[in-house]
C-alpha cells in the first residue's frame, strides 16, 4: 500500500516539473509581450450604437518590460472612442502575466454598414530601445437593408394594338428599412423605343414609376426580362424579374367607312329637310300674295249706296288685309 502512494505522488511530482519546465522553455528570451482582441460586444452593431473592444496584453519573455504601451492609429472618423488613444500598461512583473484594457466605442449617425477595421500599434522593452509589434482591430458595422419589388404595371392605351405607341408604367415599391438610392429599371423588350428608366431614390414604404415608351410593331404575348438597379447600404444591387405584355392585333376599317358613311348619310338628310321646308315656305308666301293681288283686281267697285255702309265695308277691307299680313309675316320667320 505504501509502495503504491509513493508511486503515485512520484508520478504527480514528475508531472508537475516537467509542466514548469515546459513553462518555462514556452516563453522567449528576453523582452516579449502580445496584445490580443478578447471580446467584441454586442457581436452585430449597428448604426448609432454603442459596444466594447476588450484587448489581452500578455508577457510572453523572461524579461519585465520598463515600458508598455497600446495605441489606437488613425480610428475610423464614423467611431467615436472614450479612451485616449494611447494607454501605458502598468508592468507585466513575471512571465505569462497578463493585463486588460477595454474600449468603450459608438458608431454615428451616418456610419457605413460593413467591416472596419483600426490599426493598433504595441510598444514595450526600454523606453530607449522599444520594440513595435501593429495589429489590427476588424468589426463589422450592420446597416439596413431595401427591398424593392414590382408594385403594378399599367399600360396606355389598356389594350394596346399592332402600331400604336404604347407608355408602360412600371412602379416600383421600397419595403425594406433603409433608402434604395439610384434606383433605375431596365426592360429588354424587342419594340422600338425606350428600354430604362431612371427613379432617383426611394425611401422606406415608398414607391415610383418608371415610364417605358415604345412602338408596338407586332401583335401576340409578350414576356421580357427587367432588371432592377439601386443602393443601399450594403452597396450596389440587382433585382432580376420579367413581366408579361399582351399587344391586339390591328382593328379593320369597316367600321370606320360604316361611321363615315352614317354620318355623311345623316348630313344630308339634314340639308335635304331643311332645302325642303324652305321651298313650302316660300311656296305658301307666294301663294297668299297671289291670292291677294288677285282679290285686288277681281272686286268689283260697287257704288256705296249710303256713306255708312261704305265706311263699314272699308273696315271690313283693313281688317282681311290685316290678317293677311300677319299670316305673312308667320310664314317668313
Amino acid at each position: 500500500m505504501n509502495i503504491k502512494k509513493f508511486f503515485i505522488n512520484f508520478v504527480i511530482i514528475t508531472a508537475m516539473i516537467f509542466l514548469t519546465v515546459t513553462s518555462v522553455n514556452a516563453l522567449d528570451k528576453g523582452y516579449c509581450v502580445t496584445a490580443e482582441v478578447s471580446d467584441i460586444s454586442p457581436s452585430s452593431i449597428g448604426v448609432n450604437e454603442e459596444f466594447t473592444v476588450g484587448i489581452q496584453i500578455e508577457n510572453c519573455g523572461d524579461e519585465i518590460p520598463e515600458y508598455v504601451s497600446f495605441e489606437l492609429l488613425n480610428p475610423p472618423t464614423d467611431i467615436t472612442i472614450k479612451e485616449p488613444l494611447v494607454i501605458n500598461i502598468s508592468k507585466l512583473y513575471y512571465g505569462n502575466s497578463e493585463r486588460f484594457i477595454t474600449y468603450h466605442m459608438k458608431t454615428t449617425n451616418d456610419a457605413q454598414p460593413g467591416t472596419h477595421i483600426i490599426k493598433t500599434r504595441l510598444s514595450y522593452g526600454l523606453e530607449k530601445n522599444l520594440r513595435i509589434k501593429n495589429y489590427n482591430i476588424t468589426f463589422n458595422v450592420i446597416g439596413d437593408e431595401a427591398e424593392l419589388s414590382i408594385a403594378s404595371l399599367k399600360t396606355d392605351p389598356v389594350l394596346p394594338r399592332k402600331g400604336e405607341i404604347v407608355e408602360l408604367t412600371i412602379r416600383i415599391e421600397n419595403t425594406g428599412d433603409a433608402t434604395a438610392k439610384s434606383v433605375s429599371v431596365y426592360a429588354n423588350h424587342s419594340f422600338q423605343g425606350l428600354k430604362q428608366s431612371f427613379i432617383g431614390a426611394l425611401d422606406s414604404d415608398e414607391d415610383g414609376p418608371a415610364v417605358l415608351t415604345f412602338i408596338v410593331d407586332k401583335a401576340g404575348e409578350f414576356e421580357f426580362p427587367v432588371t432592377i438597379s439601386y443602393k443601399d447600404d450594403f452597396g450596389d444591387n440587382e433585382i432580376k424579374t420579367s413581366i408579361s405584355l399582351t399587344i391586339l392585333k390591328k382593328k379593320s376599317n369597316i367600321g370606320v367607312i360604316i361611321l363615315t358613311i352614317l354620318i355623311i348619310a345623316i348630313f344630308g338628310g339634314g340639308i335635304y329637310y331643311f332645302i325642303k321646308t324652305k321651298k313650302a315656305k316660300e311656296k305658301i308666301i307666294h301663294q297668299l300674295l297671289g291670292g291677294e293681288k288677285n282679290e285686288e283686281i277681281k272686286t268689283p267697285k260697287i257704288t256705296e249706296k249710303t256713306h255708312t255702309e261704305k265706311k263699314e265695308r272699308e273696315k271690313k277691307e283693313r281688317r282681311k288685309k290685316e290678317f293677311k299680313r300677319e299670316i305673312l309675316r308667320k310664314y317668313k320667320k
